[in-house]
């Protein structure tokens, strides 16, 4: 899931040239194009098509084409687009990808939109600020997040744990996985195998006072780290806890495959704005969590946005990009349109917009980033470039280690090395 590289930017052939006119805003007499580009879920889907169309009615003379793919396709497609010259006009960006794009001039400052059409005063410092690479704003927090764990309510319940409290810890959940699968053992698992996870592991060092990444975008993590992570899960699976490997390695990483939809596990590990996603699919009434702790430790939860909207550099509508940010981010149609699917607005009176929309969970969704802001950890740097590789690579080794192919502190070896060396070579 590498971003573009310096080969792909200075690429721009004649198939390039030949998508320009497909991808660039046109001009007619009363009539512009733009192009929104993002990655999601069908639930995501409907409803950024919802409010793109709902800005369209009150401006007849813009068209939007959109335009979703899944999380690892979007960047490959992305990164080619943007070195052919044919970027998206609205660019969904992560906070993992967008000092690269922002630093290669992809990526249009926002500050000569604002604050009209573009007005971000009512966002908290956090919220807005969050956008910017070296001083300047390059995104804006389409909502904000913190990694959750996504549990089914009922089954909980019937090993008798009607609510989880902030500080529930990992024997709490080794405890409560274990009795979840004794009720249909061999087919149905209290927690599935979160170790093949970037951001569990990354939030496991968090937990003990470590980023992921340093600031200059090293390793931050020895192999006896990666080793205690990989041993956590091992005695989860060995246990019966957690799902097998076999039953692990399906996860691909789409909604519909983690353990929890497939109707495999009690408890699934993922975003807090994900939760809408999953209970669209999900026949059971789920729940919202933090990960569990560790006791005297920090909670290991930051919050950060969910996704930014960015303007293209080269669009040739940027004001009007800028006044469909403003749609959706401050005028109730766009907002309520949008919900809290990409995570809890940035702005209080945004919130207050979608108050009456929200179900249980969506109520739980707010809730929940308000309860871990208070707890939470700095947000760390942004991933380093090669990160997308290190987070290929960790599903790899953890999946030979739940397999048996070597053991732990193998695996751990191995991980370390290859992580050191993709960042080296980065």
């Amino acid at each position: 899931m590498a971003a573009f590289s310096r080969r792909q930017f200075a690429a721009g052939g004649a198939a390039a040239l030949g998508m320009a006119f497909l991808g660039s805003p046109v001009f007619g007499q009363s009539n512009t194009r733009l192009r929104c580009f993002w990655w999601g879920n069908p639930e995501r889907d409907r409803r950024t098509r919802a409010a793109l169309d709902a800005y369209q009615a009150k401006a007849p003379g813009v068209q939007v084409s959109s335009e979703s793919i899944g999380w690892g396709e979007y960047w490959t497609k992305l990164a080619t687009q943007t070195a052919g010259g044919n970027a998206p006009d609205l660019i969904q960006m992560d906070y993992r990808y967008i000092y690269e794009y922002a630093r290669r001039n992809t990526l249009m400052a926002l500050e000569s939109v604002m604050p009209k059409p573009l007005d971000l005063s009512n966002f908290s410092a956090n919220a807005r600020d969050c956008g910017k690479v070296d001083g300047k704003l390059y995104g804006v927090s389409m909502g904000s997040n913190s990694k959750a764990m996504i549990y089914d309510v009922a089954m909980f319940e019937k090993v008798g744990v009607k609510s989880l409290d902030i500080g529930w810890t990992w024997d709490d959940m080794a405890r409560i996985a274990g009795e979840i699968s004794k009720i249909n053992p061999g087919k149905y698992w209290g927690t599935g195998d979160n170790s093949r996870w970037e951001q569990g592991f990354e939030h496991w060092l968090n937990q003990h006072g470590k980023n992921m990444y340093t600031e200059d975008g090293k390793a931050n993590f020895s192999r006896e780290e990666v080793a205690e992570w990989f041993e956590l899960w091992d005695k989860l699976r060995k246990s019966g806890a957690c799902a097998p490997a076999e039953v692990g390695a399906m996860n691909t990483g789409g909604i519909d495959m983690y353990e929890i939809s497939r109707g495999q596990a009690a408890m699934s590990y993922a975003n807090s704005n994900q939760v809408v996603a999953f209970q669209a699919i999900s026949k059971s009434k789920l729940g919202l969590s933090v990960f569990p702790n560790t006791p005297g430790k920090p909670s290991g939860h930051y919050i950060k946005p969910a996704m930014l909207m960015s303007v293209s550099s080269r669009s040739r509508a940027q004001e009007e990009a800028a006044k469909i940010i403003q749609f959706m981010m401050n005028e109730e149609a766009g907002v309520r349109a949008l919900g809290i699917e990409r995570g809890v607005p940035g702005s209080v009176e945004a919130q207050k917009m979608i108050a009456p929309d929200l179900d249980d969970l969506g109520r739980a969704q707010v809730d929940y980033v308000a309860a871990v802001t208070k707890v939470a950890v700095p947000l760390p740097p942004p991933p380093p470039k090669g990160a997308g590789e290190i987070e290929t690579l960790l599903r790899r080794v953890a999946d030979s280690v739940a397999f048996g192919k070597q053991d732990v502190k193998a695996g751990a070896a191995q991980f370390h090395t290859e992580a050191v060396n993709v960042l080296a070579r980065a």
